[in-house]
């Protein structure tokens, strides 16, 4: 039959309220939090470590992205440097079309051919639309088909509402993002391609004896800030996709649909701050930590640990540090053989963001069947005392 954790044996129930009543009385002190407004009309923040919302402002709503759509492009151009297909040395030709481009531009020539390195950093601190053409013809053979890749490679990353028709965010009526994708777009760059990171913080790139001071205002006014886009439209107002590192703990936000550079600063700072200060990342489990001890049916030991195989962190409001409960549901007793890759149980956790999440328990060591004599002296132990002999 189904139990849970907290009616099982009496130690482990222990150990079990022990640990979520030290997690408690750890962050028992802290500030109660303020609500939050922001003038932006779309906005999200995202915790990186466990994509936990602490602000939705219609995040899941279609939105012109802009230049913020050239994080696309680079998450592409990043892969293929990774994966060894062209180098920071590899050259692309620059066209007519990408020459002629207009907005932001790196000032590309057109008839030459300009460094990987180059077009990364003229696409990342000067937002050029010249360098993302450059890039899509040199990946993709021309900007349709590299849009196209673009799009194959937001339905494998999860970006379920977005749709791209050029590399660059030019405004087309079927080109579109949600923050919500933006923020997740930005934690894939950081997650999978962390050393590219610090070409987003340099502040200023020289090419073609022309000097460009990157676009982001956080990087010359918030100390905490590393990247990552701008973007702007008459449409679409001012927008930002930014991420800030604090204290060992990173937010992502996306802002979009402000009035000028310095709401797009402001509301953007303000938003972060809030995030680092009102909320706190909690670990409850570690991978590989045991769980749970439960009793095994007719093997060569009584007991098995169940483990989680992964960290189990969420983010939790100041204020809420009471709002989340946790429960095991296993079969008990657990017949052997018992194998590391099997489910033998779940862990259950409610709390105020995702509500219930599930974590399935393994394992944490193979278990074979006892031995006749073994499995003679369990069973009457079991029937006689209501327990295992060892």
């Amino acid at each position: 039959m189904d139990l849970t954790l907290f009616i099982k044996k009496s130690e482990d129930c222990m150990k079990f309220l022990l640990k979520i009543f030290l997690l408690i009385v750890a962050l028992i002190n802290v500030l109660v939090a303020a609500p939050i407004s922001t003038s932006a009309k779309y906005a999200i923040i995202m915790d990186f470590d466990t994509e936990n919302i602490l602000l939705d402002k219609s995040a899941k709503s279609r939105i012109y992205p802009a230049s913020m759509s050239k994080l696309m492009t680079l998450y592409i151009l990043f892969e293929q440097i990774s994966e060894g297909a062209i180098s920071f040395d590899s050259e692309f030709l620059v066209s007519k079309k990408a020459w002629k481009k207009g907005g932001s531009k790196m000032f590309v020539e057109v008839g030459s051919y300009v460094k990987v390195i180059d077009l990364l950093k003229g696409i990342i601190i000067q937002s050029g639309n010249d360098a993302c053409i450059v890039v899509a013809e040199g990946i993709s053979g021309n900007e349709q088909a590299f849009a196209d890749l673009m799009n194959v490679k937001a339905k494998e990353l999860g970006l379920l509402n977005s749709n791209f028709k050029n590399s660059t965010g030019w405004p087309d009526k079927d080109h579109y993002m949600t923050p919500y994708d933006l923020a997740l777009l930005s934690k894939k760059i950081i997650d999978t391609f962390p050393s590219f990171l610090n070409m987003f913080k340099e502040k200023e790139f020289t090419f073609n004896n022309i000097k460009q001071g990157n676009r982001n205002p956080l990087l010359y006014s918030y100390k905490y800030s590393d990247g990552l886009k701008t973007g702007y439209t008459d449409e679409s107002g001012f927008s930002l996709a930014a991420t800030a590192l604090k204290s060992g703990r990173r937010l992502i936000t996306v802002l979009s649909g402000m009035d000028s550079v310095k709401e797009r600063r402001d509301e953007t700072i303000k938003l972060l701050e809030w995030g680092f200060r009102e909320y706190v990342n909690v670990n409850l489990f570690e991978k590989n930590e045991a769980i749970i001890e439960v009793d095994v049916w007719l093997g060569n030991k009584a007991i098995i640990e169940l483990i989680t195989k992964e960290d189990i962190n969420f983010t939790l409001r100041k204020k809420n540090i009471n709002n989340y409960s946790a429960s095991v549901v296993y079969n008990n007793p657990i017949a052997a053989p018992i194998k590391t890759n099997i489910q033998y149980g779940k862990l259950v956790i409610k709390n105020t963001f995702k509500g219930t999440l599930t974590y399935p328990l393994y394992a944490k060591q193979n278990i074979n069947k006892a031995g006749i004599f073994k499995k003679i002296s369990s069973a009457f132990s079991y029937f006689i005392f209501g327990g295992y002999a060892e």
